[in-house]
């Protein structure tokens, strides 16, 4: 997400003006005020989640900061956050400057806890199979934020659940289409995304059109029905595409990696780590059984 605010100073003349988030409905926004002979700009997030924030000037005349730019910060949910002050070096004289933004919900500071634990995003007693995931072929996971997806093939309809308790903090459902492996279905995917205690984000996509079963601002528990499975986006089928990732820096602004899952099943829970061809029943009442791979069939000729 990419925004600048422009700022004018000449004398005692102020032009100002508040920048929002790509997304207008996130209630996220700049303000600035005249202060201590300067400016100061601040970020108010009075969102659910943290938001990564990279600021510079783009243009500057006469002009110094009270912090060192490029700036790199994350905004804490619910506050009205200072950033920077920036002021004339020379007061007599008259001074200008323009700020550029990025945001990215998330913090680029979250680090992925080890010790969490994942159930599989199915209900109990449903079984199926590990398609796309590490360590085997992968034809579409090729990105940074993918690399350590894992999809599972059911059928469109499915009960999905959260891996992990969190906040919800993005939700899509309105998307119709049936799916394709076809660049203009990339941004057409219906999903969930659930913010972690650790800052660490569950994604569910591909679920089915209005196939999401929970609200933005909604705290779930592992278990609780989130939505269903379907086939919306750049998708070859009906599936779950499941990824956890943080948010880092990337260039002049922020991206995502995707980190490796390791899903439990059974109580007293056995840990694994999904592999392609894994056939895996969510139980989650009785001591649980590592998954056995699928059997491959052996070709008659």
């Amino acid at each position: 997400m990419k925004r600048r605010m422009k700022i004018f100073v000449a004398g005692l003349a102020l032009l100002a003006a508040n920048v929002c988030v790509a997304d207008d409905s996130y209630p996220f926004k700049w303000e600035s005020s005249r202060e201590q002979g300067g400016i100061v700009i601040r970020a108010q997030n009075q969102g659910l989640v943290p938001v990564s924030v990279r600021l510079v000037l783009t243009l500057a005349e006469n002009v110094a900061a009270d912090q060192r730019l490029p700036l790199y910060v994350v905004i804490p949910p619910r506050t009205n956050f200072r950033v920077v002050r920036i002021y004339p070096v020379d007061g007599t004289k008259a001074w200008r400057y323009n700020t550029g933004s990025r945001t990215h919900y998330g913090s680029y500071e979250a680090q992925h806890d080890p010790s969490a634990l994942y159930r599989v995003p199915w209900m109990d007693g449903r079984t199926f199979i590990i398609g796309q995931a590490p360590g085997g072929k992968i034809t579409t996971h090729l990105q940074p934020y993918s690399r350590e997806a894992i999809d599972i093939t059911m059928p469109v309809g499915t009960p999905i659940v959260a891996a992990r308790g969190g906040v919800v903090f993005k939700t899509i459902a309105e998307h119709s289409n049936s799916g394709a492996l076809d660049e203009a279905f990339r941004n057409k995917a219906n999903l969930v995304r659930v913010l972690h205690d650790d800052g660490t984000i569950g994604n569910y996509v591909h679920l089915m059109p209005q196939g999401v079963a929970v609200q933005e601002g909604e705290v779930v528990r592992a278990g609780k029905l989130i939505g269903y499975a379907g086939s919306t986006g750049f998708s070859a089928g009906p599936h779950l595409h499941f990824a956890i990732t943080r948010v880092v820096r990337e260039g002049e602004g922020f991206g995502e990696v995707s980190e490796p899952i390791v899903f439990h099943v059974g109580n007293p829970p056995v840990l694994f780590e999904p592999r392609s061809g894994m056939v895996v029943t969510a139980n989650y009442n009785s001591p649980g059984q590592l998954p056995k791979m699928r059997e491959q069939r052996t070709p008659s000729f």
